[in-house]
């Protein structure tokens, strides 16, 4: 099987619980975790607890475990990876714009003061011209995005020190070398990550 991540727990009971959930409805899955087998719970903490399932389950088991949905307009997304490809070797990183159904308006496409390979900081200028922008069209800041460069699209562990608003949708490029690039959806609470299932329209 192609295994991909459906969701990350920070505990294993919690990916037990969920992948009997698939099972009770004919999906199959795996857990995957640097825990020892549950023996050293602590190691590698932060990595979470990995629920994966064969790709061709992959929408079907975002169903099953109730996982939020978001759709990205072609052109939304044409803008998040080409903005990935010119930041390259840095991440790249900008603004997502939402109005009061939570549908995706406009991306904002923004300068990583950090000029990092492997971490992003929004200039804070650019972040408030873009609060201002969104504000006249009633729309509001809803969401982030940002590239990894050769490393999966999924939170890394400055992503998720990171932190930010909980409420944001965290979305991710990557790898953008690759023979696959893709965008995934995160909420990002704390230390818990869950995936938001991304369909780009066609």
């Amino acid at each position: 099987m192609a295994l991909v991540t459906v969701q990350v727990y920070p505990y294993r009971s919690d990916a037990e619980i969920a992948s009997a959930r698939l099972a009770a409805d004919g999906i199959r899955s795996a857990i995957h975790a640097d825990d020892e087998g549950g023996l050293n719970p602590g190691f590698f903490s932060h990595y979470g607890i990995r629920l994966e399932v064969d790709e061709s389950d992959l929408s079907d088991a975002f169903e099953s475990l109730g996982i939020e949905h978001v759709n990205l307009s072609r052109s939304v997304a044409e803008a998040m990876f080409s903005h990935a490809v010119w930041a390259q070797p840095n991440e790249a990183c900008g603004l997502v714009a939402m109005d009061d159904d939570d549908l995706i308006k406009m991306v904002f496409c923004l300068t990583n003061t950090d000029e990092s390979t492997n971490r992003f900081t929004i200039d804070p200028q650019e972040h408030f011209e873009c609060v201002r922008y969104a504000e006249k069209r009633g729309w509001r800041i809803g969401g982030v995005f940002h590239s990894h460069t050769t490393s999966e699209p999924f939170p890394s562990k400055s992503d998720i020190d990171g932190g930010g608003d909980p409420d944001w949708l965290h979305m991710i490029v990557g790898p953008v070398v690759g023979p696959r690039t893709v965008i995934r959806g995160f909420r990002i609470a704390g230390t818990d990550v869950a995936e938001v299932s991304v369909t780009v329209e066609p």
